[in-house]
């Protein structure tokens, strides 16, 4: 199919912006256009923008394709009529924006820290309310109901959008397969702060399991040795998979000391462990480090070795060597049959 605008990236400033997306319709005014959408959202700004765009234009069908999110949703509600592949997944939430609150807080501080966040938390449930009200208006339902769904945030198939009255029709596009929804999709979503929610995770067998954080560190280091002293291959057992999968939360207690940690790092259920680029360096550094310290170490066990060695040389060759020639000794007042009694005796006289 010809699609006049494709839309499959990032939404936004640094993706397919409102601007770029009113040079390409300009050409087609008063014409029909399809826009096929596969994208996982971006910018709520720029969305609400491309969406009232497709509104004046009037005559705009949108395909719905792969994984479509968020902004993306709120776009394609500005379409004339929307279809959706029988293989995509359709995700709609409530809004959310970055929190910065890292730090140490007096009393007072974090009381401003806490008006400011309930002052954001308004502004968003107004944006949620409007966005509500948006979908409703598509769906033909009440705004609560819709609340609920972008409450929940989970990913709908075609057949769950289509009854819930986001998309108009369901179709088999060309080319379509279904959706693998892979651990490196997986994430990927996680670093973007979307929802996995309804997904299910098909795990690809030539990917190889991803090492804790920790454990890549600490390893780099201190390389497992076997009794020869030669590095032990890394190598991921079926019983260390299964013991790994069992362990929910792992806790890091000496990481959590060496960057002065009020709450401590643990990993997710997955293994995994997010920190931020500043912690981050701070490990490097203290690595680096490190490295200095076991190198001057090694220097010094080389230096002892050397000098065992040299040493060992020596005695080596003295107990090869031939003996030293010994004279018996001589003296006024040695005595022949001299024994312990007469040893006692000295002894008490020089006392």
């Amino acid at each position: 199919m010809n699609y006049q605008l494709i839309l499959d990236y990032q939404i936004g400033l640094w993706g397919y912006s409102k601007q770029y997306v009113r040079r390409v319709l300009a050409p087609y005014k008063g014409k029909h256009v399809d826009v096929k959408i596969t994208s996982l959202g971006g910018d709520l700004d720029h969305g609400l923008d491309i969406r009232q765009q497709f509104i004046d234009h009037g005559d705009v069908t949108v395909y719905l394709s792969g994984f479509v999110a968020s902004a993306a949703t709120i776009i394609a509600m500005g379409a004339k009529r929307i279809v959706m592949s029988k293989y995509a997944m359709f995700l709609v939430h409530k809004c959310s924006n970055f929190i910065d609150a890292w730090g140490n807080y007096n009393a007072d501080q974090m009381q401003q820290l806490i008006e400011q966040l309930e002052a954001n938390k308004k502004e968003n449930d107004k944006i949620d309310v409007v966005l509500a009200n948006m979908y409703a208006a598509k769906c033909g339902k009440k705004v609560s109901e819709i609340l609920n769904i972008l409450r929940e945030g989970r990913w709908l198939t075609a057949e769950e959008a289509l009854s819930y009255g986001f998309i108009d029709e369901i179709s088999e596009m060309d080319g379509e397969k279904k959706l693998n929804f892979t651990p490196d999709t997986e994430r990927k979503f996680n670093a973007l702060g979307i929802s996995t929610l309804g997904l299910s995770v098909v795990s690809d067998p030539a990917e190889q399991p991803r090492k804790n954080l920790i454990g890549k560190i600490v390893n780099s280091i201190f390389p497992a040795k076997d009794a020869e002293g030669e590095k032990v291959a890394d190598e991921n057992t079926s019983s260390t998979n299964k013991m790994n999968s069992e362990m929910k939360t792992r806790k890091f207690s000496a990481v959590d000391d060496l960057l002065k940690l009020d709450v401590g790092l643990t990993s997710d259920a997955e293994g995994y462990v997010s920190i931020k680029a500043e912690e981050m360096e701070t490990i490097d550094n203290h690595i680096k480090t490190l490295s200095a310290d076991v190198a001057k170490k090694d220097e010094t066990i080389k230096a002892n070795e050397k000098r065992i060695a040299e040493l060992e040389e020596q005695v080596k060759n003295l107990k090869d060597g031939p003996g030293a020639d010994t004279n018996d000794i001589e003296g006024e007042g040695a005595k022949a049959d001299f024994n312990a009694s007469d040893l006692f005796n000295e002894i008490k006289n020089a006392l």
